[in-house]
């Protein structure tokens, strides 16, 4: 649980400046619970301990002179305004006041799920926000909740909500962790949090994306029922906001719509599954929490080249595949890799493929085709692509953010056997284990510097479908095309005018 509140520190009667005390809780006799038989359930000490390495390994406790840690503290205090925040499936709000409760237990009920941080953004502007001016709070309490709950908020959405929220009650906030199954989710969205507290630097990222329809109308709803209560939420939201819209739910996951249910029953079944023959001392709940960061240890020491060819040609497109988050132009931000180093070494080149544009929409850009390379290489085709150096372990993220909106961290996508077998073993690619998605075939370039290059693209079945016209050819969005063209000409491989000839050829010439 942390805490931050802001006191005075020059003279009352003087304009003051505010420093700003944070204070970490955490007792480590909470990591020995655990079920009364020893059976697995996702309720575990591993998720304390998820949080409590993901802050040791950003050097938080070092980083920062003015964090006072404590083991245990136990507080009481007198009544007083507090401000209560829930996020689930539903966001809602509860107000503790000496008055009676009406009007002052606020729900805001999605109507479906996979609301990312456009919806919570609107949520927070037109309702929380609004209200929170006229109850002026004397503390403010939060709890939030993970994927597994049905919402798509990353930890940039979580880190920008939070520093709304500390212009109120003098800065005095606590941020609650009761919940969360998603053991990565709720250490990087924590670990974001606990940054904003710490720090008064702006938060980076962009919040491009606009809510679902259905948003709007459940705010709208909302704010009729409380206006009674609220007079500022009277008045009535204007069509040229409520009109910027995403699009449905549905299209939002298109590439893998059923990730997060499923992993939700995979949680039910383990829940429900008894493992009475296995008792779990220390040392094997320490392997279980360890378990899936395995894999990421043993791939992060092992680099690659990624070389992109489509939008991540921009450096700043491709660190929202590192650090989380969005640029100008797209619709929607990303939760970046586990490992937010940025690359060790970037390089051009260029490589005998042919790019082509094909696709008609996507969540990340809106309508318009997307960059694809055929697998295949020919000698008569050029390709402008950008190496990045980063780990297989931020590769694998890379991947995923790719192709799907979650993806259990257990294990990964492409390991050293699959990089083994595609720097071998001919045709030179390997195609991933997720249905239906775009870009799930891997292909080794070469090496530079003796250090293998990876793309990933589109598989050969696909490459035969759009050559068939089984699957559309489609001419770029121009945000798209924009940021691709910026890449190359901020990489000094093409001026403006060489680059979107580039491009224009790309998305007209026919595939051979």
């Amino acid at each position: 649980m942390e805490v931050a509140e802001d006191i005075d520190c020059e003279n009352k009667s003087q304009q003051q400046k505010r420093t700003r005390r944070v204070g970490l809780l955490y007792d480590q006799r909470m990591c020995k619970h655990s079920t009364p038989d020893g059976d697995s359930h996702p309720e575990n000490p591993n998720r304390i301990k998820a949080i409590w390495n993901k802050l040791q390994s950003a050097a938080i406790p070092q980083r920062y002179t003015h964090l006072y840690i404590h083991m245990c503290v136990c507080v009481h205090t007198h009544e007083c305004l507090a401000f209560l925040i829930l996020m689930t499936v539903w966001c809602c709000a509860f107000f503790r006041h000496e008055r009676t409760g009406a009007g002052y237990n606020i729900n805001v009920p999605w109507e479906n799920g996979q609301c990312g941080d456009a919806d919570y953004f609107a949520v927070w502007d037109h309702i929380l926000v609004p209200v929170a001016k006229v109850f002026n709070p004397d503390l403010i309490m939060l709890s939030a909740g993970d994927p597994v709950g049905g919402c798509r908020v990353t930890p940039y959405g979580y880190a920008v909500m939070l520093k709304k929220l500390m212009s109120f009650a003098n800065g005095k906030i606590v941020l609650a962790l009761e919940g969360g199954y998603n053991l990565e989710s709720i250490a990087s969205s924590t670990l974001s949090c606990v940054e904003v507290l710490l720090d008064d630097n702006p938060i980076h990222g962009s919040s491009e994306a606009y809510p679902f329809e259905s948003t709007w109308r459940v705010i709208q709803a909302v704010r009729r029922k409380l206006s009674a209560f609220w007079p500022s939420l009277a008045d009535k939201l204007p069509e040229t906001l409520t009109n910027q819209t995403a699009p449905p739910a549905s299209r939002r996951t298109m590439k893998n719509p059923n990730v997060i249910s499923k992993h939700l029953e995979d949680i039910l079944q383990d829940v429900i599954e008894p493992f009475s023959n296995l008792k779990l001392d220390g040392s094997i709940q320490d392997h279980v929490a360890s378990n899936s960061c395995t894999w990421r240890s043993e791939l992060s020491k092992v680099d690659i080249w990624y070389a992109s060819f489509g939008s991540n040609l921009c450096l700043e497109r491709f660190l929202c595949y590192i650090k989380g988050g969005q640029m100008e132009g797209m619709k929607t931000p990303f939760l970046g890799c586990a490992d937010k180093t940025p690359p060790k070494e970037i390089v051009w080149k260029t490589f005998p493929h042919r790019l082509f544009f094909g696709r008609e929409s996507t969540a990340t850009w809106g309508p318009g085709g997307v960059a694809f390379l055929n697998p295949k290489s020919n000698i008569l085709d050029k390709a402008y692509m950008c190496l990045y150096r980063i780990t297989l372990e931020q590769f694998n993220d890379v991947l995923v953010q790719e192709n799907v909106v979650s993806f259990p961290a257990n294990s990964p996508l492409f390991d050293l056997t699959g990089l083994d077998s595609v720097t071998r073993e001919e045709p030179h690619s390997l195609q991933v284990q997720l249905k239906e998605c775009w870009y799930s075939n891997v292909v080794y370039l070469g090496k530079e510097h003796d250090i293998p290059i990876l793309t990933m693209t589109c598989t050969k079945s696909e490459m035969d479908g759009y050559k068939s016209g089984e699957l559309p050819l489609c001419a770029p969005a121009k945000n798209y095309v924009n940021t691709i063209a910026r890449g190359l000409v901020e990489g000094k491989q093409l001026s403006q005018e060489a680059a979107m000839a580039y491009l224009q050829e790309a998305s007209v010439k026919p595939l051979g």
